[in-house]
């Protein structure tokens, strides 16, 4: 197949993970450039790497040597720089969510399209063994028809800087639950056609301030006809908490990661397990093998596992969610 030139285009904390992955774990894949407005922060990564770094991402897309681009950027840029790339001839993998809103990744759609270049968006989960078995053993009817999809959905703490606005990463819908709305369709196969919200801002006075939310219930219908419930909240005071259950009519899945399983403490008081403290130690595996599908499926010209128009439907799901809570009822998803 060859080799894929890419370039990471923001270097804050999961876009120097892109980095270091693409440049050690994927072999079809060759890291030629890293842009950030930061000129420290570019410079140091690219010289980790003896590569090319920019901080005008212009010249960037002017360079002829990348084909693909990683977007690691700021949710609120994503739709500019998302339409940009295409304009010059890359292809784009976008970490989660696709844009801030439905708006927004329509135009994104239309851009790939004109362009005839791929899209993938980020959502790693679908990469993880655990989940993939889930999906597995789903397909192959072990569990009967899936009925109920049930996800809780607990954050260490408050989202950082730019992602505390709503208006900016499209809050705790899409900056949070956007990758639970992913998983929901991917695991039952099916759209969201409804959903009913209840949360309230009780954790963090910025949240408040910035009128997004920080614990929240959503109740949901699928196309098929199962229903789902996520719960997400920003604070679990002991680490990283993600737990998921499909029950279908002749049985149930389970995916959970509320503690270790490399550790645990046996004393009188019984067997301790220690929290998953960031998703980073859950999910590292499921960034290697994401970025992999996304290289091999530019280089085999094939449509990537995670498409635009899975971006889009997550998207408007979060709209949804945001029109149920201010309305106080439940909304049809717009699909």
């Amino acid at each position: 197949m060859g080799r894929l030139n890419v370039a990471v285009v923001g270097l804050g904390r999961i876009g120097r993970v892109h980095a270091e992955i693409l440049f050690t774990r994927v072999e079809e894949a060759r890291l030629v450039a890293v842009s950030d407005i930061i000129e420290d922060l570019a410079r140091g990564v690219g010289e980790k790497y003896h590569i090319k770094w920019y901080t005008d991402y212009d010249k960037l897309l002017a360079d002829d040597e990348v084909d693909a681009v990683f977007i690691t950027t700021p949710t609120f840029l994503h739709r500019d720089m998302i339409v940009k790339a295409f304009e010059a001839g890359k292809h784009v993998f976008t970490e989660k969510p696709m844009t801030v809103t439905v708006d927004e990744a329509r135009d994104v759609l239309r851009a790939a399209e004109k362009a005839g270049r791929h899209l993938m968006v980020g959502y790693m989960r679908r990469f993880d063994a655990s989940y993939n078995r889930a999906k597995q053993e789903i397909s192959s009817g072990k569990i009967g028809e899936p009925l109920v999809y049930i996800t809780i959905a607990r954050d260490p703490g408050a989202p950082p800087g730019w992602a505390a606005d709503p208006k900016k990463s499209g809050g705790i819908f899409l900056d949070m639950l956007s990758h639970d709305f992913d998983m929901a369709r991917f695991l039952m196969s099916s759209d969201v056609k409804r959903v009913y919200v209840e949360g309230a801002a009780r954790l963090y006075d910025e949240i408040r301030e910035k009128g997004d939310l920080d614990v929240v219930t959503i109740n949901f219908e699928f196309t098929s006809g199962a229903f789902g419930m996520i719960h997400g909240s920003r604070r679990s005071v002991f680490g990283y908490d993600l737990r998921t259950e499909v029950m279908g009519t002749e049985g149930t899945v389970y995916v959970g990661s509320q503690r270790d399983p490399n550790f645990a403490l046996g004393v009188k008081e019984g067997l301790i397990y220690n929290g998953v403290q960031w998703f980073w130690s859950r999910f590292y595996d499921a960034y290697v093998a994401e970025d992999k599908a996304f290289v091999e499926s530019v280089l085999k010209d094939e449509e990537p596992p995670i498409t635009g128009v899975d971006g889009l439907r997550v998207v408007q799901i979060a709209e949804a969610c945001w029109r149920s809570w201010r309305e106080k009822k439940p909304v049809e998803v717009e699909i």
